[in-house]
């Protein structure tokens, strides 16, 4: 029995989010996917399963990283604006420095297959959002609305503007990202 390599798994995710960015879920195949990797499409199978299986467990991983981006064991997650702002500011650097990575995220956070997946795989960061908005809450930091709404409000305003200026090869200045966590924050707090 093949032992598994874990670099191995990196390339095939990799080459897994550039052919599905460019070609769609529909218009990728293992053989594409194994290609760019530079693996055989056996390879592949010694992983997953099948795409389904491949998409799902590399979602998962993405997700996750994600999440620990947003929460490291150096975050003081006590509600305050200071900890909405490092969080804020964590998500922007992900998102900048992984865009290939967001944008799988992004393009499949609709598909039913990824509902799903959510569904099944309460992930790691979720209840942590869901602790530092509820607390936040409590103290009379930001408004008592919806959890999903809070979320919106505070991350929908960057990734639009990230995306867009990535179009232009723009980037944001120290100054419009203050400008902008300021008019989240405005949106969320009391």
């Amino acid at each position: 029995m093949r032992i598994k390599d874990d670099e191995k798994v990196n390339r095939i995710y990799q080459a897994a989010i550039k052919v599905v960015n460019s070609d769609g879920f529909q218009g990728s195949s293992m053989s594409k996917i194994a290609k760019e990797a530079d693996v055989s499409a056996a390879t592949i199978y010694l992983y997953f399963e099948n795409k389904d299986d491949m998409i799902k467990k590399l979602f998962i991983h993405l997700k996750s990283r994600l999440g620990n981006s947003y929460f490291n064991v150096e975050n003081d997650l006590s509600p305050s604006k200071g900890t909405f702002r490092t969080i804020w500011l964590s998500h922007y650097q992900y998102i900048t420095e992984n865009m290939e990575e967001y944008n799988f995220l992004e393009n499949f956070s609709n598909c039913s297959l990824i509902e799903k997946i959510e569904k099944e795989n309460k992930l790691d960061y979720c209840p942590t959002f869901e602790s530092l908005f509820e607390k936040s809450k409590s103290t009379g930091l930001i408004l008592n609305i919806n959890n999903d709404l809070i979320f919106s409000l505070l991350f929908s305003p960057i990734n639009h503007l990230v995306k867009k200026n990535k179009q232009s090869s723009k980037t944001l200045t120290t100054s419009e990202l203050i400008e902008l966590f300021e008019a989240s924050w405005r949106a969320i707090s009391k």
